[in-house]
């Protein structure tokens, strides 16, 4: 393969691969274009042409985002996941994805794009307005998208899945609080007509007998390590 790069403008070039002859023998060139300088341009020929040689070049197509993860929804998540699955995902991609990074086409969607869709997420992704969305909820968001690009890779749409180059938020994990003994009393007597009612209370006694035998344990150990 081979290819040349042709200045554009001020600080843009056009590096133009060309890609052999189609059926009707009409020679074939595709156009991208980089912004800086000439050492740039060169840099991104030089890598292109490595990924037409090596088979990993997958051509700019026309699709939107928006429009690839409809077509991912209904050919590849639909047949494969639960329809509570399905349902949520549709939710994610149409109420918070799509309005955020529909619009970009699919080759050009860039880490930065990603990365910014989760810092607005975090401080004002609310549908109501009031405020952001919580950390795991990006992280839910940015594991979808992955899943999804993923597949844009597989099916020849990207060489590369640019969520790789994205880190999503520290979900943070909520602290358990176990039930004090007014709060278990009243669980109990809340089941206690309940086919739950002796599974629970089983639980609750030998939860109550373990932690017993540790707090014991632990007076027994000082006690012994007391001079």
């Amino acid at each position: 393969m081979r290819g040349h790069i042709r200045k554009r403008g001020k600080s843009s070039w056009a590096v133009i691969l060309y890609l052999g002859r189609d059926a009707s023998g009409k020679e074939r060139h595709k156009w991208h274009t980089v912004r800086g300088t000439k050492r740039d341009a060169q840099r991104e020929l030089a890598r292109l042409l490595h990924e037409t040689n090596t088979g990993s070049y997958v051509e700019p197509a026309r699709m939107s985002v928006s429009e690839f993860l409809d077509l991912w929804l209904a050919d590849y998540a639909k047949p494969k996941v639960s329809p509570k699955t399905f349902e949520r995902y549709q939710e994610m991609i149409d109420g918070h994805i799509k309005p955020a990074l529909g619009s970009y086409l699919l080759p050009k969607i860039a880490p930065l794009h990603i990365q910014a869709f989760y810092s607005h997420a975090l401080t004002a992704g609310r549908k109501d307005g009031r405020g952001g969305l919580s950390a795991q909820s990006v992280v839910h968001f940015h594991r979808l998208l992955h899943k999804a690009l993923a597949q844009a890779v597989k099916w020849q749409l990207l060489a590369r899945n640019p969520v790789d180059a994205v880190e999503p938020p520290r979900a943070e994990g909520q602290e358990m609080r176990a039930l004090d003994e007014g709060e278990t009393a009243k669980l109990l007597s809340l089941l206690e007509a309940a086919r739950l009612y002796m599974p629970v209370l089983l639980a609750v006694t030998t939860v109550f007998a373990v932690g017993k035998s540790l707090v014991s344990d632990g007076v027994m150990l000082t006690s012994r390590q007391t001079p």
